[in-house]
């Protein structure tokens, strides 16, 4: 009956979340569900386990949750900060001007400075600070801006995953299956780079005919720094935050206080408290407390259990082919219940399933590359897709599911295999 119950609550909050009725938001479906799960499924001691906190009961929660949403929020002051002040805006429209009026030229440096701020700054910022910028450009040179646009979206999605604090699906992982800091960007730096190789290549022969040698573009267009004190600033922060990040993962010291202490710089040195504060999606902090406590009745209903025993004893006991698979698998849920819900529902059944300890490593770190490319097959896979299409429709452009779809299915399960197959080396060496 407790496992009919937790799922039905689940649909639910899924169901909610995709469909989302008048007035219901994701925050609003994931506390809708929460709120269900506390009430019939949970027991007081568990909502503080969901929570992240320790109990008699569970010493060591599953994810510390309240680490997590600190670490998001605080990461959401840092990049607004250098977004507001110009600096991702800036390196975008330098990297366009450069190409010279070469379509090849822009093709690359499209490539190579979505790829760079995705790193820093998550796919959700370089989407919304560069498609406008792409979109002017082309219209202003006269060329298609598709290779461009789909270019961009593909290279954001996958530079988000070599760093531990690159993504929240990414931090996640890290957090839920105490992943070494540094160790997180050894793994994933070269699938990450096999990945990228095969989304350039591939998207730029799928659209090679829309992509001109030469073409004239009128006016500069060029992006000036608001503030180059602001911006050193918050560069140093950042820099800051990745490299103590690493020595606090070393001390067994929260990352959170990490990135609270690089936040709280800022919102001192800005004098704008408020307004900071205001530019976190603090929709996205509920969302997530909502979504795991909501997960936490997947797992007192022993479903996680149930469905890592029937996952696992599919897949080989090779990791090479487990790697893959789980890769692939996840980049699907992806696209059925998008990346967060998805990274939250697969923890919980992969520490269920009681693997050995290099397969449970490798199946961490196959769940950072569903949770990253998956977002590559449609738009609805991770929140950057949908920020995408949105922003680029303020500017006149807009592409097609089925295109999307087309584009995804032939590219993305090659990406995949690319960085499984360079995964599954690494685990082997």
């Amino acid at each position: 009956m407790i496992q009919l119950l937790a799922i039905a609550v689940f649909v639910l909050t899924y169901t909610l979340i995709v469909i989302k009725p008048k007035r219901i938001n994701e925050a609003h479906a994931a506390l809708i569900g929460a709120g269900l799960t506390i009430i019939f499924l949970l027991k007081p001691h568990q909502v503080l386990e969901a929570l992240g906190i320790s109990t008699i009961e569970v010493p060591l929660p599953l994810v510390t949750t309240w680490n997590v949403v600190i670490i998001l929020a605080m990461l959401m002051v840092i990049s607004t900060f250098l977004d507001d002040y110009g600096f991702f805006e800036y390196c975008a429209s330098r990297a366009i001007h450069a190409s010279k009026n070469n379509g090849e030229k822009l093709f690359l440096y499209t490539f190579l400075v979505v790829s760079l701020i995705s790193l820093f700054a998550g796919n959700d910022v370089v989407i919304l600070t560069t498609t406008p910028i792409i979109l002017i450009y082309c219209r202003n040179a006269g060329i298609n801006p598709k290779p461009y646009m789909y270019m961009s979206f593909f290279a954001a999605n996958t530079f988000s995953m070599p760093l531990y604090i690159g993504n929240l699906t990414n931090i996640l992982i890290g957090d839920s299956f105490k992943l070494d800091y540094f160790g997180f960007t050894k793994y994933m730096f070269f699938p990450t780079l096999a990945a990228a190789l095969v989304n350039y290549h591939l998207i730029k022969y799928i659209f090679r005919k829309q992509i001109p040698g030469s073409f004239k573009s009128t006016g500069n267009g060029r992006v000036q720094l608001k503030n180059k004190s602001f911006i050193a600033l918050g560069l140093a922060v950042l820099l800051g935050v990745i490299v103590l990040g690493g020595v606090a993962n070393y001390m067994k010291i929260p990352l959170s206080v990490v990135t609270l202490i690089g936040a709280l710089i800022l919102i001192i040195a800005e004098r704008r408290a408020v307004y900071r504060l205001k530019r976190v999606s603090w929709n996205v902090v509920l969302f997530v407390i909502g979504l795991f406590i909501v997960v936490k009745g997947l797992e007192v209903g022993d479903v996680s259990g149930f469905a890592g025993d029937l996952i696992f004893a599919k897949i080989s006991d090779n990791v090479m082919v487990a790697i893959f698979s789980v890769s692939l698998l996840s980049a699907f849920l992806c696209n059925l219940i998008n990346n967060i819900p998805m990274t939250a529902m697969m923890l919980s059944i992969v520490q269920h399933a009681s693997l050995p300890a290099q397969m449970n490593t490798a199946m961490a770190y196959s769940l950072v590359i569903g949770s990253n490319l998956g977002a590559n097959f449609t738009t609805f896979g991770a929140l950057a897709g949908i920020l995408w299409l949105e922003s680029a429709r303020r500017y006149g452009w807009s592409t097609t599911m089925t295109e999307i779809l087309k584009i995804g299915l032939f590219v993305t399960p090659i990406a995949i295999l690319g960085a499984s197959v360079v995964l599954g080396l690494e685990m082997l060496i």
